[in-house]
């Protein structure tokens, strides 16, 4: 519900609209639909405080066509219209052939790539990278998988110490340091 007036609902679309979805018995899509209630039909408490009761209209029941299949549906909870645009990003939103997992369904940020013609989440990609690709590395480099660029990423490298000669691991973008820490302050 919008913040329009401090928290409050007012009387605009936006706070008179309810939107829910109806599931289809067919398919499972949830189709999208809304009903708006009257200006007036909303309740004040006790504390004077203004809200709108939206409950289901068991009073009045409805046939819906599911916006996927177009499987008929009758004796569904009451709407008054369909909210295609909404719909419409549904059936269109990207999903991981993996996991099936969209950028509605999770909180966080999804990027998806594609990897031998299939879409997957950086998860997955992740899963499929480390069974599929070898690991170039060795007793003196360490790599490290790079989701992004999907191929490893050079990490650590052992480098000897020049002055007492100990090995030693450093970072791949450090390795200008050619004496151990011990070495260096003496």
């Amino acid at each position: 519900m919008p913040n329009c007036e401090w928290g409050k609902p007012c009387t605009c679309i936006d706070c008179r609209t309810k939107i829910f979805s109806i599931p289809c018995n067919s398919c499972g899509f949830d189709t999208t639909v809304s009903y708006e209630m009257s200006p007036d039909g909303g309740n004040t408490d006790r504390k004077g405080i203004f809200s709108y009761d939206f409950q289901e209209r068991i009073d009045k029941s409805s046939e819906i066509d599911c916006y996927k299949c177009g499987h008929h549906m009758t004796g569904v909870s009451y709407y008054e219209k369909i909210e295609e645009r909404r719909n419409e990003m549904k059936l269109n939103e990207k999903a991981c052939a993996e996991c099936g997992i969209r950028k509605s369904e999770s909180i966080s940020i999804i990027q998806y790539r594609e990897w031998k013609n299939e879409i997957l989440c950086l998860c997955c990609l992740e899963k499929k990278l480390i069974v599929e690709l070898p690991n170039p590395s060795t007793d003196d480099e360490k790599f490290k998988l790079d989701v992004k660029s999907m191929k490893y990423v050079l990490d650590k490298v052992m480098i000897p110490c020049i002055t007492c000669g100990r090995k030693r691991w450093l970072k791949a973008d450090n390795q200008w340091k050619k004496q151990c820490v011990n070495c260096y302050k003496k």
